[in-house]
């Protein structure tokens, strides 16, 4: 059975070295560190790339768990098999993107740290590297740390690791979103500089249906820009929403349907594409990033402060609430959950919280207390001259000494 005593570490001096007399334990100088032993049977001499102690004695420690546990990864290995699990799912490839992008920076971590073996990283480990990350935001720490959760369960779930650490990391406090929804005459403002960009028709006229598929169906900007032709038939707008996968079937008004009629083919389109924005070959980045300029053009026409894209739809969640709506119904519109409706859509409805200021006048008079009558308790109407209604408390009023 493999012995982890033969693995042995020793600093290999350079000819330059003025302390190679001193022998390979010494600490005192920049010379790499070797490992030399047995491993899995076979003779494994090789550079750790490091010359700190700390970290080669990290590295031959995560080298020795492949000889106790045969059923061990490598921090790369693991990242490798979820990358491909991923692929398997048919994420989007911006989704890909961001989780490789991470993966890739703890790797390279880890080696340069010297954790070898995915078992040897642990919820302190993983405090360390997110400290060692630049300063982020909360909401793309929070992201981060799911990412995190579900790369550990993962490997959880096939016996590569122990635990998961990052299940034990609290989740950090996101600040409240304080997006605003629109006014009228914000809107209005906003319609009116699509007429002010541009030096061709082209932009001014897809920019406005843009903005007018954002107004009336509360869309994403993805779902806009990759909206097809086939999607919106016989005076409705039905699809499934790139993000939450949520189902949206809505009514198209006149204005809206007039302004996807008028739209030209989009540049770069040889032929007939079967989207109203996307020519069929760009990459999903590069239109998103041409849409955001031309819609930022707009907003800067319009003077609105802090315009942007996402506040049509929340302005069109807080109008329906202001309405009647149910949360469920909003939430049917917009394709998500109730509960993200309650969220971040629910407080910024001015008629919405309206309703609730009447409920609580409505109770506040009907239990105000009398202090004109001599009754006790509850009375019924008409016992007080100074009471109007039922269902008031009445006490009484007391004739100072």
């Amino acid at each position: 059975m493999y012995n982890p005593a033969h693995m042995l570490l020793y600093r290999r001096h350079l000819r330059t070295c003025r302390h190679r007399k001193k022998g390979q334990n010494f600490a005192g100088c920049q010379c790499p560190i070797w490992i030399d032993g047995i491993l899995n049977g076979k003779r494994y001499r090789k550079a750790l790339e490091t010359c700190e102690w700390e970290k080669a004695e990290r590295k031959k420690a995560g080298l020795e768990s492949f000889g106790e546990d045969r059923t061990s990864k490598t921090v790369a290995e693991a990242i490798a098999a979820w990358d491909s699990y991923l692929v398997s799912q048919k994420l989007r490839e911006s989704t890909l993107t961001k989780y490789r992008r991470l993966l890739a920076q703890f790797s390279e971590w880890c080696a340069a740290e010297g954790y070898v073996a995915l078992r040897q990283v642990t919820v302190e480990e993983l405090d360390a590297f997110r400290a060692f990350r630049p300063k982020i935001a909360a909401t793309t720490s929070v992201k981060e740390l799911q990412t995190f959760r579900g790369f550990f369960a993962f490997c959880r779930d096939r016996k590569w690791c122990d635990e998961n650490p990052a299940k034990r990391i609290k989740t950090p406090k996101v600040p409240d979103n304080k997006i605003v929804p629109y006014t009228r005459e914000e809107v209005s403002a906003i319609m009116a500089g699509c007429d002010e960009i541009g030096q061709q028709p082209y932009e001014r006229v897809r920019a406005r249906a843009m903005l007018l598929v954002m107004r009336h169906t509360g869309l994403r900007i993805s779902d806009v820009l990759f909206l097809r032709k086939d999607q919106v038939r016989d005076g409705v707008v039905q699809l499934f929403t790139k993000k939450t996968g949520g189902h949206v079937l809505l009514p198209v008004p006149r204005e809206l349907r007039d302004a996807l009629d008028a739209l030209p083919l989009p540049h770069g389109a040889k032929r007939e594409t079967g989207y109203f924005f996307w020519n069929g070959h760009s990459k999903p980045k590069a239109i998103l990033n041409n849409s955001e300029r031309l819609l930022l053009s707009v907003f800067n026409k319009s003077g609105v402060r802090d315009a942007h894209a996402h506040r049509f739809r929340h302005t069109l969640a807080t109008d329906l609430l202001g309405r009647g709506a149910s949360e469920q119904d909003v939430a049917d519109v917009l394709g998500i959950s109730p509960t993200i409706v309650r969220k971040h859509y629910g407080k910024w409805s001015q008629a919405r919280q309206n309703r609730i200021f009447e409920l609580m006048r409505q109770y506040q008079e009907e239990t105000i207390a009398c202090p004109f009558c001599n009754g006790e308790g509850r009375t019924k109407a008409g016992e007080c001259g100074q009471c109007e209604g039922a269902g008031r408390i009445h006490i009484e009023e007391k004739t100072p000494r």
